[in-house]
C-alpha cells in the first residue's frame, strides 16, 4: 500500500496527527492510537511532563512548517518526536531543575531539535547513498532515530553548566562519604577496612522485576512511572495507523493498517511492538542484574529504556523473521553489556547523560551491518537497496 499520508486538508484532523503522530514517532512509529495512550499514561505519572510532552512536540512541529518543511513529513510525526524528547529532558525530566530558566531552554531546544531532526534526515541519507546524490527519499540509508535530540540536548546541557541561572542540581554526596566523615576515618586504608558502605533490604521478587520492567519503558520519556509503562505497552500493542479516517484518500487502506510493521507489511497481523518493549526492558533489567550494577537505577528503569528502542527499531523497520529476532535480542545484550556503561562513563565524565545515545548508537551499527548480512531480509530503503 506504500506510506499512508495524514495531510487531510482539515486543520483539526491535521493538527490531531501532527500532535498524536508526533508522540508516537518517540517509539518510532505512527499510530494516533498510540500517541493518544503513551500521552494519557504520562499525563498519570505527572501533569508537567504530560504538558510539556505537548507543548514542545507542537513547537517542533510549528518551526518546520514555518521553515517550509514538506508538510506530509510534518502531519506523519516526524518533526515532533525529537523535539519532545528534548524538552522533556530539559524541564519535565530528572536531569535538571525545574523552573523559568529551564522552561525557556526546553522551549527553545524543542525549536532547534527540529533543525537538527532535518540535518540529521539529509545527512544519514547522503552518507550512505551509493553515489552521494540519492537524498532522503531515494538513498540507500539508515534513520537518524533519536540522534537530532541527543546531540542537541548534549550540547545545550553542556552549555548550560556555564549559565549563571539555577539549572543543575547539586549532587548529594554518596552515602560511603558520608559514613566515612562520620565516623572520623581519614587513610583510605581505614575507608577499605574500616568502613562498609550501607546494605540494602532490598530484594529481588517477580513483582518488583515487572515493575522495574514496566519502569524500563515509561523512562523512554524520562517518567518513571509502571504504570505509565503499562499505558505504553496497551499503545504500542494498539499501533492502528487510522489514516484512513481522511476522507476522500486512501479508501484502500483498512482501520487496521499495522503502524509497527508498516516498513515490510501493513497487513500483517503482528501488533508485536508492546511484546518487544517488554523484553527489551526485561532484558536490560535482568543484564543489570548480573552485572551487579547499581540496584537503584534498575528499580526505576534506568536500565530499560534504551533496550526498548533498540527491540522495537530491529524488529520494525526489517521484516520480522527468526533471524531478525535474534539479531535485534543481540543488539540488545550488546547495548546493555557494552554501549550503554561505555557511554554512561564516557558522558559522566562532563556530568551528562548518556541519554538514549546507547540506542542510536546501537540500532546505527546493526542496520548498517544488514547491508552485507544477507540473511537478514533489510527494510524499504533501509540499509540496502
Amino acid at each position: 500500500m506504500g506510506i499512508p499520508t495524514y495531510s487531510s486538508g482539515d486543520p483539526i484532523l491535521d493538527f490531531f496527527y501532527i500532535l498524536f503522530n508526533g508522540i508516537s514517532e518517540v517509539p518510532l512509529f505512527s499510530s494516533p492510537v498510540t500517541g493518544i495512550l503513551i500521552l494519557v499514561g504520562v499525563l498519570i505519572a505527572s501533569r508537567k511532563a504530560g504538558m510539556m510532552m505537548v507543548l514542545a512536540g507542537l513547537v517542533g512541529a510549528g518551526v518546520a512548517i514555518v521553515l517550509g518543511a514538506d508538510y506530509g513529513l510534518v502531519t506523519f510525526g516526524l518533526f515532533g518526536y525529537n523535539s519532545i524528547l528534548t524538552g522533556m529532558a530539559f524541564w519535565s525530566g530528572p536531569f535538571v531543575k525545574a523552573n523559568r530558566a529551564t522552561l525557556s531552554i526546553s522551549i527553545f531546544g524543542a525549536a532547534i531539535t527540529a533543525v537538527a531532526w532535518m540535518a540529521f534526515s539529509h545527512w544519514m541519507g547522503d552518507i550512505f547513498s551509493p553515489d552521494l546524490r540519492g537524498g532522503v527519499l531515494n538513498s540507500v540509508a539508515i534513520p537518524g532515530f533519536t540522534s537530532s535530540f541527543i546531540f542537541t540536548t548534549w550540547a545545550m546541557m553542556y552549555a548550560s553548566k556555564r549559565y549563571g541561572h539555577d539549572i543543575w542540581p547539586e549532587i548529594p554526596e554518596a552515602p560511603r562519604a558520608v559514613s566515612v566523615k562520620a565516623a572520623g576515618v581519614e587513610s583510605k586504608e581505614d575507608i577499605d577496612n574500616s568502613v562498609q558502605e550501607p546494605v540494602e533490604n532490598f530484594k529481588w521478587t517477580a513483582k518488583e522485576f515487572i515493575k522495574a520492567t514496566l519502569k524500563g519503558v515509561s523512562q523512554v520519556t524520562f517518567v518513571e512511572n509502571w504504570k505509565t509503562g503499562l499505558f505504553w505497552v496497551i499503545g504500542l500493542t494498539l499501533a492502528f495507523e487510522l489514516a484512513p479516517f481522511i476522507a476522500g484518500t486512501q479508501e484502500d487502506r483498512p482501520w487496521f493498517t499495522n503502524a509497527y510493521t508498516a516498513q515490510w507489511d501493513e497487513y500483517s497481523p503482528l501488533y508485536l511492538a508492546g511484546v518487544m518493549a517488554l523484553i527489551g526492558s526485561a532484558l536490560g533489567a535482568g543484564l543489570s542484574i548480573l552485572m551487579k550494577l547499581p540496584t537503584q537505577e534498575t528499580r526505576i528503569g534506568l536500565h530499560g529504556f534504551n533496550q526498548v528502542l533498540v527491540m522495537i527499531a530491529l524488529t520494525s523497520f526489517v521484516p520480522l523473521t527468526w533471524q531478525t529476532f535474534l539479531m535485534a535480542v543481540f543488539a540488545t545484550v550488546a547495548c546493555s553489556v557494552v554501549i550503554m556503561p561505555a557511554l554512561q562513563r564516557f558522558f559522566g565524565q562532563w556530568g551528562l547523560p548518556a541519554l538514549t545515545g546507547p540506542f542510536v548508537f546501537t540500532a546505527w551499527v546493526w542496520l548498517i551491518a544488514i547491508y552485507g548480512f544477507t540473511n537478514i531480509p533489510a527494510g524499504l530503503g533501509w540499509s540496502r537497496p
